[in-house]
Formats: structure tokens, sequence, C-alpha cells
């Protein structure tokens, strides 16, 4: 018999196993993401309706469930196209072929001349001549075989009088087909019309077959197609045509009971909505397989270029209730019915928010990541408004204009202005694509009013979602770190009035540090505010830290070497508890731990060796006990905060010495293991060695010297005296 509790007990523990496993746990968030995503944007296709085809007969009268205006697209471009069809075409005379024929007949016969004066033999007469016939007047090689040798031959060994003849027979002939204009399809009438001169003409029978060659290559047309000017009338042909309109009223019969559906029934009733049939398996399949459409092209981009984003389930987590809930706010808006007038609640395509996921995309996410997912909400809008593309234009036209103002973004109130560029962008495109479209003024002022209130819902959500979203998934936003690198945090303050030393030395590393990043594609915001706060931890014992004592007693000399070191590193472990306390973000934390490694305390450790028992001593004793950096930013920031350390001791900071000294602490750095679990390559710290030198060139820069106010006053005395034996 069947036990169910060990059936139970089975089924528990193979649930726990997959969903212990990472990739198991990627793929079941992303199928329910996907199922959602397929409800939210297949929702409006499965309402009830009528389930009508073109040609089937109508089984009962259709009324209109309100005004609809139907703009009969196929009817108007038939009558356009019909309008264009009767614009003749434009000609234009180019009056240079005749010249130029002209020139080409009189190089031939030259060139028979020359040929004929010339001392070799014939067959090279003959080669040369056909080389001419093929380069010079484009005698195809095929025409050329047809015209036989003895021709060519007779045509090289005329006498000066028969070239003369024959040149102004063909430059007549030419002139002649020319005289009325010839277009480009009368061309080989005219064509026919020399050989059959040539055939009927004075000149030697045997050059004829050559000058016939001759003249059916030279001639060009000298009427040429006009398509600017033909593509004007066209146009304007195609405008003088308007619009069909096709008005029903509420309650007026779109289809009588009886009729045969036809195309623009159908059109109408689409657009009033009535032929939402129910949840047909076609309909459910097309669904479903766009919006897997969708999500591939998704997984091809974070693949491609965030896979980071892939392989963090706290990102790929956030991305997916990003996007869902931003598709689920779209839905519910295009629902809404904002007007008792028809015309203009067919215009709530233009409320829906999207720019707001866009924003917040680009604050916690990424910004090229933003963009692309900003054309996809632009395509699943134009799906879920009956396919609208006026609204997907102005979504993905907002959606960029959110994002690039975020991209300039100082403060989380900075969001408001990306809504007034959201609201300016919208307000643009609708009434571009009002001006395209002929719509009717009111119209276009009513869609630019809900494109202004799109743009501020979309500030308005992204605002006030931000800080929960930061908080839920310990996400780092620039926002977050703009407001944190602000002076009047009360962390900085403190440092500024408790530890100044500790102050100035953060704000020349946050420099140091935010250059090197620009330079190897690091996160410049995330150092310089990480740079800020690195040494936070000192707030605790400021005066055991040299930079903080500015003229006082070191504590350090009346303390045992081993209990220096001791409060010199545990100002890491006192950074992360004050990190904590005041809720700085986790990547700030991370640097604040990982900024010192866990490098060696060199001077207090060689003091060590020199108190005179050196093989009692160890080096794991004077060393950090914290984590190496996992990342580019906390190696940044550790090597920023060596190199300035050490520069504040070099005399006479030469630009050689400045150079000398960085390389080499970065090189000590790596030899010492300080680098190995994070990411940076040679390359960069070659590029990050540079960019210090580069700041620290900036800062150590040679002065002048000033003289002391003994000297002044002796100038002063001096000046004076002149100025007396003057008088």
């Amino acid at each position: 018999m069947l036990d169910l509790r060990r059936v139970s007990t089975w089924i528990r523990q193979t649930w726990k196993g997959f969903s212990d496993h990472p990739v198991f746990r990627r793929v079941f968030v992303g199928i329910l993401f996907f199922l959602a995503t397929v409800f939210i944007v297949g929702s409006g296709f499965f309402s009830g309706g009528y389930s009508l085809k073109e040609g089937q007969v109508c089984p009962t009268n259709i009324y209109a469930p309100r005004t609809v205006v139907y703009l009969d697209e196929v009817e108007t471009e038939r009558l356009r196209r019909e309008a264009a069809n009767r614009v003749e075409k434009s000609y234009r005379e180019d009056t240079g072929v005749i010249a130029r024929q002209d020139e080409k007949v009189k190089n031939t016969f030259s060139k028979a001349r020359e040929l004929r004066d010339t001392d070799i033999p014939p067959e090279e007469k003959l080669r040369r001549f056909s080389t001419f016939l093929a380069q010079e007047v484009g005698v195809p090689s095929s025409e050329l075989e047809a015209i036989p040798t003895s021709s060519l031959y007779a045509l090289l060994q005329g006498s000066d009088n028969e070239f003369n003849s024959a040149e102004d027979f063909c430059k007549t002939s030419l002139l002649d087909e020319l005289r009325y204009g010839l277009k480009e399809d009368a061309l080989p009438n005219a064509k026919k019309n020399l050989v059959d001169k040539v055939s009927h003409s004075s000149i030697i029978k045997s050059w004829r077959p050559g000058v016939s060659a001759v003249l059916v290559y030279t001639i060009r047309p000298n009427l040429i197609f006009d398509k600017e000017t033909y593509d004007l009338r066209v146009a304007q042909a195609r405008a003088e045509v308007p619009i069909i309109e096709r008005t029903y009223k509420a309650g007026q019969v779109i289809v009588r009971e009886g009729d045969i559906i036809t195309k623009v029934d159908l059109a109408v009733l689409r657009q009033s909505g009535l032929i939402r049939g129910g949840a047909a398996w076609p309909r459910v399949i097309g669904v479903f397989l766009f919006v897997a459409l969708i999500g591939l092209l998704m997984i091809l981009y974070l693949y491609r270029f965030r896979r980071d984003i892939l392989e963090r389930e706290q990102y790929l987590f956030l991305y997916g209730i990003l996007f869902t809930l931003t598709m689920l706010v779209a839905k519910g808006v295009s629902v809404i019915t904002i007007s008792p007038r028809p015309e203009i609640a067919s215009l709530v395509g233009y409320l829906i928010p999207v720019a707001g996921g866009a924003i917040l995309i680009t604050v916690l996410l990424d910004k090229g990541l933003a963009v692309f997912t900003s054309f996809l909400f632009s395509i699943l809008v134009g799906v879920m408004t009956d396919g609208q593309l006026t609204f997907a234009l102005v979504g993905f036209v907002g959606s960029m204009a959110g994002i690039y103002a975020i991209g300039i973004i100082s403060n989380r109130s900075d969001l408001i202005r990306g809504g007034a560029y959201i609201s300016l962008a919208n307000v643009g495109m609708i009434l571009i694509l009002g001006l395209l479209n002929e719509t009717p003024v009111g119209m276009v002022l009513a869609g630019m009013g809900m494109g202004v209130l799109s743009g501020i819902f979309s500030s308005v959500l992204a605002l006030g979602s931000l800080p929960f979203l930061e908080e839920a998934f310990g996400i780092t936003s620039s926002v977050r770190l703009l407001e944190l690198s602000n002076p009047s945090q009360l962390l900085l303050k403190r440092l500024l009035t408790e530890a100044p030393g500790t102050y100035h030395h953060s704000i020349l590393v946050g420099n140091l540090a935010e250059t090197a990043a620009q330079e190897i594609q690091a996160d410049p915001l995330l150092v310089r505010v990480g740079s800020y706060y690195h040494d936070i931890g000192k707030l605790k014992r400021p005066y055991f830290f040299i930079e903080n004592q500015m003229g006082r007693d070191n504590p350090h000399d009346k303390i045992a070497p081993s209990l220096s070191t001791l409060i010199i590193t545990s100002h890491v472990k006192d950074g992360l508890e004050m990190a904590r306390e005041h809720k700085l973000p986790p990547d700030i934390q991370g640097i604040i731990g990982q900024h010192h490694g866990m490098s060696l305390v060199s001077y207090f450790y060689q003091m060590a060796l020199e108190s005179g028992r050196p093989e009692l001593v160890t080096e794991e004793e004077f060393r950090y006990d914290s984590v190496k950096p996992q990342s580019k930013e906390a190696a940044l920031v550790m090597l920023a905060d060596s190199v300035e350390a050490a520069i504040r001791s070099l005399q006479k900071p030469t630009p050689g010495r400045l150079e000398g000294l960085t390389r080499k602490i970065i090189k000590e750095k790596l030899h010492d293991g300080q680098l190995d679990e994070c990411d940076l390559t040679f390359k960069d710290l070659n590029k990050i060695a540079a960019a210090f030198v580069r700041v620290l060139g900036g800062i150590f820069h040679s002065r002048i010297e000033y003289p002391d106010a003994a000297l002044i006053t002796e100038l002063e005395r001096r000046r004076s005296r002149g100025a007396v034996v003057n008088q």
C-alpha cells in the first residue's frame, strides 16, 4: 500500500534539493514573471465579443457601443494611388549631351587617323582600335566580335576626306535624333534609326558596321527624368485626396443582420472592441509566443551585455519585478475610462507612465538596459492598446527623455526634473504625430495634456517606489550615492570637525580613485563615495592617526607596537559598525571592510622587529584582519589610500618621484597578494598608475617661493628712502 507520509517526505526533500540550486531558482523566477506578463498582456485578448471573419454572413445587428470614427485607410490609399498614377512624369533637358557626343565622335575618328599614320603592324592597329572602342566608346566585347575585321581594317585605312565626311555624318545623325528631345524609353528606337541611316548613307559600305557601333553606343538621352519634381507632384496629388472617414454614433448599427462582413466592417468592429473573441487557442498561443519572443530578447541582451544580472538572483528578481509592475500599471491605466466623450477616451494610451519603469531601471540597474527595456515596453504598450503605434512611439520617446534626465541627476529631487523632461518629450511627440496624421486641434491638445500627466505620473512613480526598492533589494543606486556624497551628511560632518586630517585625506583619495575608475570602466561615483567613507572608523580614536595629530604628541610613542597595530587595524571594524549603524549601502560597507585587505602594518612591524626580540614577532600579528578587495572599486580605494598616504611623506615631490613611488606601491600591493581576489588586469594597473600620477601632479605642482615678512619690510623701507631722495 502507498505510504503517503513517505511520499510527502520525498516530495519535500526533492523540492528542497531543487530550490537550493541557483539555476533552478532563476528559471523558476523567470517562469513566474513570464506567466505574469502573458496574463497582463493577453488579458485584453481573452474578453468576450463577436467571433467574425471576412466574407461571413453577420448573424445579428451589431451596434456601436460608443461613437467610433474610423479612418478608412484602405480606401483613402486606393484613391491616392489613383491620383498619383494620373500624374505625368517630369523631364529636364541635359544640355551637355550633344557636346559630349560630338566630342566622343571626334575622338573616335581622331584615334582612327592616329592609328592610320602609325608605323605598326596592322594587327596591332586593329587591337588598339578595338580597345579604344571598348573603353572610350563603350562597345561591348560581344558587339566588337560581331563587327567584321575587314570593316575595322578598312576604317583604319581611310583618307582625311573620308574621315571628315563620316565624322560630319555621325554628328548630324546624332543631332537629328536629339533635336526634339530623347527620353530613356525612346532610346532603342533612336538606335534603330541610326543603324538605318547608316545603311542608307553614302558612307563606304565596309565602314558601316563600325560606324553603326560608334553611333549606337554614343547616343544618350537628353531628356532626364526629374524625379524630384515628379515626387513633388505626386505628393501634392496624394495630399489633395482627403482622408475617408466613417463615423458611427453610439447605438448606430455597424453591420446589419444578413450582411456580408467586409474588411472595413472588421476594422470598425475591431476598433470598437467588438470582435475580441473568447480565449481562443490561436490567440492564447499567439500571446504566449509573443511574450516568449520578448523574453528571449531580454535573455540574449542580458547574456551578451549584462551577464552579472543573470548571475545575481537579487538583480534578476528586481529586474523582473520592475518589468512586470510597469506592465501591470500600463494595463491598469489603459482600461481606465478617462472621459465620457469617446474621442477623448481613446487617447488614454498617452497616460501610460512606462517612462517611470525606465527611470527605475536606469537608477537601480543600468542605463543601457533601461534603453533596451524601454523599447520592449513600447512594443508591449502598442499591443495592449490595440496596436496603436502612436502610443508606443510616445512611450518610447518619453522613456528616452527620462533616461537622459536621470543621466545628469544630482539628488533624489531631480527625479521631478526627469518628469518635466518626459512631459516635454511626450508633448513634442504627440504634436508631431498630430501634424503627421492631420489630427484635429482639439484632439492634439487633449493628447498633449495627457502626455504632461504621464510625465508627472512617471516621476511620482519612480520617486515614491525608489526608497522601498533600494531597501528591499539592498541596491546602491546613484541617487543614494549622490545623497551620501553631500558634505552635510552626519558622518562626513563628524569627519570634518573631529578628524579633519582624515576628512581631507578621504577627499584626495576620492579624487584619485574616481579618476582611475573612469579609465578602467569601474563605477566612478561608487568609488568616490566609498573613498569619502572608507576611514570613518577613525572617528572612534582620531588622534591615534597621524593626519589628525597636527603637532600633538604621538600617543604611539608610549605604547607597544602590537597595541598600536591593534588600534590602527581596528578602524576597519569600527568603520563597519558605524556603517551598519547609519545604514550605509552594502557596496559602501564592502569598500570600508576591504580597503586595507590583509595588508601589513609595516611601520609597527619594523618597530617590533627592532624591539630586541624579533624571534617572537610574526607578520600575522601586524596584518589587517579583514577581506581582500572583491571588486575593482574596493581595490581602487585601497591603492588610492596607500598612494595618497605615502606621497605626503615624499620630499620634493617631482613628477619622476611621484610616478616612481606610485608604481612602487601598486607593485607592492600586487606582490603581497592583496589584488588576487578582484578582477583587475595588468593593463588596468598601468592605467590606474597613470591616472594617479596625473592627479597628483596637479596637487603637488611646483610653487614660487614668496619672500618672508622681514624681507618685505626691508624692501618697503628702501623704497620709501628712495622716494625721499627723488623728492
